[in-house]
């Protein structure tokens, strides 16, 4: 499928999260057009205010409930591409199967299915997460688009209303994903685009609205409300930059050789102790000192990204302290 460049209109569902009002400020910033989907019209008009710049490029539309089938036949209607952003972020893990599970994965297929009937759209972005990849492993391990969590899937279809909010959101956004690619391969001959899907882990970086998402709070937890003992978690994981994912977005959009790809984006790994140490250029007397080194990290092979996408990254450092900064602007304002 070809490339959908500006000044094309760009339909992104979950307008007003983290990511994706990263996601939104870019597409704007390169002339594309962009309708955005929100729960409700106050948090619409709060984005067309905040877009007022780009007021003729800019347009929201409500789906309240993006499980509903059609809920986004309007939404879709005339747009080149689709950023499929939308999906419940369980506030720390805490729900249930019916407010984690089925919100992401029914809204995945009530949007393929709106999509079946497209004329317009070339190119489809799946936001997916690294959950989706992440089964159990030894630390160390290398990550790739080859990953499934198919223990997750597993776990669901088991026993679904037993699982911990955790778990439900990890089976979520994997079988979220595979719904993507299983409805992509069933109707490849019958629809005009392409699919590509993106998985990050933790995602840093400053915030454009009030709200913060997961990944950031655990930064201000670990700077100002949780203290270090003698060490302080060796094994964490792996992170990225909401700016640099944002721009991984817009870049599967232009890149004709990214259709059909699953791709993983991360800035590298870490450990918390690398959190101490980024944080101390702040000069800022309440961050605790790091403690104690660690060797013991995971690795991202992110090799797809660099060479489709010709992605490159945040430092760790720079993405730590300017998640931060933002933060506390914000506090003090």
């Amino acid at each position: 499928m070809p490339a959908v460049q500006s000044p094309a209109k760009v339909l992104v569902t979950g307008a007003n999260g983290f990511l994706a009002l990263h996601i939104v400020t870019q597409l704007l910033a390169q002339d594309y057009s962009v309708r955005g989907t929100v729960r409700t019209a106050s948090k619409g008009e709060w984005l067309k205010n905040h877009f007022s710049k780009f007021a003729d490029r800019f347009e929201y539309i409500v789906v309240s409930d993006i499980t509903k089938e059609g809920a986004f036949d309007e939404a879709i209607q005339g747009a080149d591409a689709v950023l499929h952003t939308a999906a419940p972020f369980p506030d720390g893990f805490a729900g249930t199967y019916e407010s984690i599970y089925v919100p992401s994965v029914h809204g995945a297929q009530s949007i393929f299915k709106s999509l079946l009937g497209s004329t317009t759209v070339k190119r489809v972005v799946f936001t997916s997460s690294f959950v989706a990849m992440m089964e159990p492993h030894d630390p160390g391990y290398t990550w790739s688009e080859t990953d499934w969590n198919d223990n997750a899937s597993k776990l669901v279809k088991g026993s679904p209303h037993e699982l911990s909010g955790y778990m439900l959101y990890l089976a979520a956004k994997t079988d979220a994903e595979r719904v993507a690619w299983d409805f992509y391969h069933n109707h490849q001959k019958e629809v005009q685009w392409d699919l590509v899907t993106l998985m990050m882990p933790y995602i840093f970086g400053p915030a454009l609205q009030e709200e913060s998402n997961f990944s950031t709070n655990v930064i201000y937890r670990k700077a100002f409300e949780e203290r270090p003992k003698d060490q302080v978690g060796k094994h964490a994981g792996l992170w990225s930059d909401v700016r640099d994912v944002s721009r991984a977005h817009v870049l599967s959009l232009q890149k004709q050789q990214a259709g059909g790809e699953r791709i993983f984006i991360a800035g590298g790994a870490f450990v918390w102790q690398d959190v101490y140490k980024a944080l101390q250029t702040l000069n800022n007397p309440e961050i605790p000192r790091p403690v104690e080194d660690s060797d013991v990290y995971d690795i991202a092979d992110t090799a797809k990204a660099a060479r489709i996408l010709g992605l490159d990254y945040h430092t760790f450092g720079e993405s730590v302290r300017d998640t931060l900064e933002a933060m506390q602007e914000r506090r003090v304002q």
